[in-house]
């Protein structure tokens, strides 16, 4: 399964089902990308997402926020739009959170 998760507030219980299937993976777009700095109270549990699954940020959601690669969490993968694409492409299940 693909999450997408494009919003924030996060919550504890998303983070819970996370990483339960290391087969998942996650792309975090939109305003949630705020979530991934590295000293945010977001990171540690993004970290335990990490060590269980492929986790990527859509490189332009980055951008428009000013926000730069040394200023997130260690472990993503940062991706353009065909990136995105090849994600949808191979997780024929998606779930968008928002």
């Amino acid at each position: 399964m693909l999450h997408i998760i494009s919003k924030v507030p996060l919550t504890a219980p998303l983070f819970d089902r996370l990483g339960t299937n290391a087969s998942d993976s996650v792309i975090v777009i939109g305003d949630a990308v705020i979530t991934l700095m590295r000293q945010g109270e977001w990171a540690n549990y993004w970290d335990a997402v990490l060590a269980n699954m492929n986790v990527s940020v859509l490189a332009v959601d980055l951008a428009l926020r000013g926000i730069g690669e040394s200023d997130i969490v260690c472990g993503l993968n940062i991706v353009d739009y065909s990136g995105f694409v090849d994600l949808t492409v191979d997780h024929s299940v998606m779930h968008s959170w928002h």
